[in-house]
């Protein structure tokens, strides 16, 4: 079976070939066909095949579009107690120093 797969795809892989030459020819196909010792009946049928793969090719290629990604900023920190006091606390701020002020309030 696996000899039988590669001969068919050889005889396909030949027929593209083919049709990609005739395109880059200039031929007509009936002159191409005649030059290559090609049956126009068999060309006509593999130009088809090879149409149809190629439109359902274009059809299922994927295309990837550019995106643009931003990091967002950071958000600050804020830090609510009762109704009364917020503190503020932004990006990058000194760890030891929040403890100081937290065991400040506790203290309090």
């Amino acid at each position: 079976m696996t000899s039988s797969l590669s001969k068919r795809t050889a005889n396909r892989q030949r027929w593209f070939d083919h049709i990609e030459a005739w395109q880059q020819s200039g031929l007509t196909q009936k002159a191409f066909c005649k030059q290559q010792q090609l049956r126009l009946g068999s060309f006509l049928r593999w130009r088809g095949i090879c149409k149809r793969e190629r439109e359902s090719q274009r059809s299922t290629t994927m295309t990837f579009l550019p995106v643009n990604i931003t990091v967002p900023e950071a958000a600050s920190l804020a830090l609510l107690l009762g109704d009364e006091l917020r503190i503020e606390i932004p990006v990058g701020f000194d760890p030891a120093t929040l403890t100081q002020v937290v065991q400040t309030l506790r203290a309090s």
